[in-house]
């Protein structure tokens, strides 16, 4: 297993295997990054389905766990319960999965994974466009369209990157036409073709919103 810097947050990525260990937390365990004051996001990669029994005492200061493998399981010590409690972490994942569930049996608040609702292009012609719908902490959402070339700069192309805010309640005053309607316009079949942005849509809203938090149930 390999616990690297975190990518786009401050924390830590952990990729590479099945079973987290506290071993694979060495590297770190004298280096600043491990117990940041303002606080750590540790991010469990697709592959890893378990923790082990301790693991995260080794992070006092974390805020934020994402869990983007919808099965990994997480046992945590009393201690360990008690930190989470204390630092009131944030638990990241998807609707209905072990991360959820996490959450409630926990009473710790969650928020949705980010999640590419869109994929068009081929990144070795003209370059391929990426639409990500992702979450501010309360909840509310914007949607990330980022252009990728090979050997050109995306801004010669008028692509690049850029973020579209929705309203807070999106899920319930619009239609996923509407929302892929406020994007590029080569991605709008790919976002309706899909019909990842629409089910996501349908669950926030019987859940209303992206965000539970289960701290306060």
């Amino acid at each position: 297993m390999i616990v690297s810097s975190g990518y786009r947050k401050n924390g830590f990525d952990a990729n590479g295997g099945k079973l987290l260990k506290k071993k694979d937390m060495d590297f770190w365990m004298n280096l600043p990054e491990r117990t940041d004051p303002s606080g750590v996001c540790f991010e469990l990669g697709e592959d890893v389905e378990e923790v082990e029994q301790g693991f995260f005492e080794l992070v006092p200061t974390i805020c934020e766990l994402w869990m983007l493998n919808p099965e990994c399981r997480l046992y945590l010590s009393e201690t360990e319960k008690e930190l989470f409690k204390k630092n009131n972490v944030l638990i990241r994942g998807e609707f209905d999965t072990s991360a959820e569930a996490f959450a409630k049996e926990n009473h710790l608040r969650f928020l949705h994974t980010d999640t590419v609702i869109a994929r068009e292009g081929d990144y070795f012609e003209r370059g391929i466009d990426i639409l990500t719908l992702c979450f501010y902490h309360d909840g509310s959402a914007y949607i990330n369209q980022d252009e990728k070339c090979q050997g050109i700069s995306a801004g010669n192309t008028g692509g690049g990157e850029v973020d579209i805010d929705l309203p807070k309640d999106f899920y319930k005053t619009m239609s996923a036409k509407d929302v892929a309607g406020m994007c590029w316009g080569n991605c709008y079949d790919d976002i309706l073709k899909r019909g990842i942005l629409n089910s996501l849509m349908k669950k926030a809203a019987n859940k209303n919103g992206f965000f539970q938090d289960y701290s306060k149930k």
